[in-house]
């Protein structure tokens, strides 16, 4: 009797034992399995995010390659605005660095505009605008840009001021894009400043507005490049005193003196008469300012 309660139970201790054995691969095969699962899909993940992170390289390298592609095409000055950058009897003419200097010749002039170019435009298509203004007794300094592009120099005034240190009374202005990035150096500068131009160009916020700055907005009604309800909006963001000049017959192009800017429009008067008009408007409005 006794020997069989032994063998029960030895026979009872071994069923357990083997069975144990025998469940301990599947236990390990089943961890193996979920491991792997778990695994694979870390990897897929790194994967997809190696693939993700590449994608976004190479478009944004396509994108920078291609940005500067559109860049190295860009609007040259026309032979008549070279030769508005030779010195006549009013108007002497400069170039440092970066810098054209359109200097009034038996004056000395205590008020200055700083001039930035439209995108892609080469600043020395400008010199015939510039200088007219310079003529009226002003200094006027037309800041030639990285790659002709001003939002790689918005802060090039800074050179300008220094340079010239005796003017009493600084406007920034510029051309489209030129017009905005001297909006954008005013919101970072406005001690410097007195007066901002803004040709076929208008802010993107209401800085101007806020600190009652002394604006002066100009543009062509044949203007095919500037976004007119933008325009229109930009009231809003613009002193309530602000001076707007409408050229009728005028484009986008020719402010300055480089061709024919992409998608603009066929203007209805000459090249001379709106670049007049322009710098009569920058001149009467400089005189102005106290």
């Amino acid at each position: 009797m006794k020997n069989d309660k032994v063998k029960s139970k030895k026979r009872k201790y071994d069923t357990f034992s083997i069975t144990m054995e025998l469940e301990k691969p599947l236990l390990y095969n089943e961890e193996e399995k979920e491991i792997s699962k778990v695994q694979k899909k870390k990897q897929k993940k790194k994967i997809r995010s190696k693939k993700i992170i590449k994608a976004i390289l190479v478009l944004l390298l396509v994108s920078i390659i291609g940005f500067f592609i559109w860049l190295s095409s860009y609007y040259a000055p026309t032979k008549e605005a070279e030769l508005s950058l030779i010195s006549d009897n009013n108007v002497e003419v400069s170039i440092d660095g970066n810098l054209i200097a359109f200097t009034p010749k038996n004056i000395t002039a205590t008020k200055g505009f700083i001039f930035y170019p439209a995108a892609k435009v080469d600043v020395r298509a400008y010199a015939k605008l510039c200088k007219m203004i310079s003529s009226y007794g002003y200094q006027v300094v037309a800041v030639d840009m990285p790659l002709n592009f001003a939002p790689f120099g918005k802060n090039k005034a800074n050179d300008v001021i220094q340079k010239y240190g005796h003017i009493e009374s600084w406007v920034i202005g510029g051309d489209s894009l030129g017009g905005l990035m001297a909006t954008r150096y005013v919101n970072s500068n406005l001690e410097k400043i007195d007066g901002v131009v803004l040709i076929s160009s208008y802010p993107a916020d209401s800085y101007l507005k806020e600190i009652g700055m002394d604006v002066l907005s100009i543009w062509g009604s044949k203007d095919g490049v500037i976004d007119f309800q933008a325009l229109i909006d930009a009231k809003e963001k613009l002193p309530s005193d602000t001076t707007y000049i409408e050229i009728e017959g005028a484009n986008h192009s020719q402010f300055a003196d480089y061709g024919t800017y992409k998608k603009d429009e066929t203007a209805l008067i000459s090249e001379e008469e709106q670049q007049n008009k322009a710098a009569s408007s920058i001149v009467n409005f400089i005189q102005e300012l106290e």
